[in-house]
């Protein structure tokens, strides 16, 4: 996949799916979460206009979003990205499935430093961590992108509708105030839509 053709198609995707995002984080949080995911996917393209590679287009987007939102989101998010560019290897305009492997685990590791969440706390970790552990098996078993995609879509949707209906717990760094039962978490839904998105762009190749 290139990054430089992905670009547009994140912002086209973030824009649409904005208020959706921002009211199920207005349950829990300060109902920024759409805002903050169209910054990201903005800075995104505007780094591809003038990165040579993937390992700079997150780097340099990361950055980017850092200075456009400030907020604890913001800086989590910019955080996963500049961390998730670091792993990939250099003058990749293409990414492969182990590199996609990486990446989901850089930013995972970095949202679990970060954002203060543990599994069990239903955040987007609930979701993300099934997902990624079922795409890492399936690269493994040799499976082809859209066998795998289909798979840990499944299992990241599965896994954000079980954040719902569950007692959230308070204090945590990544979000205040409690969020009503039967409210997915914004993030495990953005997780498993990010996914869905991909396999989507994936299928129309075919």
């Amino acid at each position: 996949m290139n990054f430089k053709k992905i670009s547009p198609l994140l912002v086209e995707f973030a824009e649409r799916n904005k208020d959706k995002w921002n009211a199920l984080d207005g349950a829990q949080g300060d109902g920024d979460l759409g805002i903050t995911i169209v910054l990201g996917a903005n800075a995104l393209a505007a780094s591809a206009e003038t990165c040579s590679s993937v390992k700079e287009w997150f780097q340099e987007g990361g950055k980017a979003l850092r200075k456009a939102a400030p907020s604890t989101m913001g800086i989590l998010i910019a955080s996963a990205m500049i961390k998730a560019g670091k792993s990939i290897e250099e003058n990749k305009e293409n990414l492969t499935l182990n590199d996609w492997v990486i990446i989901q685990k850089s930013m995972v590791e970095e949202i679990q430093m970060r954002g203060g969440a543990k599994l069990g706390d239903k955040t987007i970790l609930d979701a993300f961590v099934p997902a990624l552990q079922t795409f890492s098996d399936s690269v493994e078993k040799g499976w082809n992108p859209i066998q795998i995609l289909n798979e840990v879509t499944a299992t990241a949707k599965r896994s954000a509708e079980e954040t719902a209906f569950l007692v959230s717990k308070i204090g945590r760094s990544s979000w205040l105030g409690e969020r009503a039962q039967g409210n997915i978490d914004g993030g495990a839904w953005v997780c498993y839509q990010v996914y869905e998105f991909v396999l989507n762009i994936i299928k129309a190749k075919e």
